[in-house]
């Protein structure tokens, strides 16, 4: 009896064991982005972590599994219109290092480290903007996303030169598989779409205000009309993602 009673705790701690090593296997490797846990099943927006390639750690990272069907995007950088004069945001490109609450993502003023950002690149084939995600998620107005095969915003630096994305909209203005004219230089403003010029396939004029700029560098002019620069709490967002 006793022997039979040893036996099956045996039995009961060696599965104990199996599952537990199971479990450490599947966690031995970490998620590099957002789609790795929507590839492992996970399905809420939240915030997760994720390799940190300058740490060769961790990083808290926030994640939006939900918005748009079968895809999963991490958030690189997102600030409120009251930052717009904020060096960080508004006169630094993308390809810059500056890092801004890098260990705290949020809304109103984040953003990621240049490498952190590199690498997650290298997991992601899009990349998009938001306006005000918190409040209006993807209604795919005042809203642009392009792959990175098509327009590298990681190393694209220029003066209204004609872009091809997936998708704009600006103030009901939109175009799908275009050509739209952007801004980026090193250390004098961050990505952006000047609306009251044209040139490309894209035309936004009808509405803008005069040197009106869209999805980042609102020190020279900002429409309340676009989300993103509606009030000083609304937020630009942008974000490296990919689909399944």
């Amino acid at each position: 009896m006793i022997s039979n009673i040893v036996f099956l705790i045996s039995l009961f701690l060696f599965g104990m064991e199996v599952e537990s090593q199971t479990v450490a296997k599947q966690l031995e490797i970490t998620p590099r982005s957002c789609l790795d846990y929507l590839k492992r099943g996970f399905k809420s927006d939240g915030y997760y972590t994720i390799y940190d390639f300058k740490t060769d750690d961790r990083i808290t990272v926030y994640c939006d599994m939900t918005s748009e069907a079968g895809s999963a995007w991490t958030l690189v950088m997102s600030y409120a219109l009251k930052s717009r004069h904020m060096d960080q945001i508004a006169r630094k490109s993308m390809p810059q290092d500056t890092p801004v609450n890098e260990h705290s993502p949020n809304w109103n003023l984040y953003r990621m480290g240049l490498s952190q950002m590199t690498h997650l690149k290298s997991q992601s084939t899009h990349w998009r903007t938001t306006c005000t995600f918190s409040t209006y998620k993807v209604d795919y107005t005042d809203y642009v996303r392009a792959k990175f095969a098509d327009f590298d915003i990681m190393t694209f630096l220029g003066s209204g030169i004609c872009k091809k994305v997936e998708y704009v909209n600006i103030r009901g203005h939109q175009c799908a598989q275009c050509t739209s004219r952007w801004w980026q230089q090193n250390s004098r403003y961050a990505p952006h779409i000047d609306s009251r010029s044209n040139g490309c396939q894209f035309v936004p004029t009808q509405g803008s205000v005069t040197t009106e700029n869209n999805f980042g560098y609102y020190t020279e002019a900002y429409n309340k009309k676009f989300r993103c620069s509606a009030g000083p709490l609304s937020t630009t967002n942008w974000w490296f993602g990919g689909y399944l």
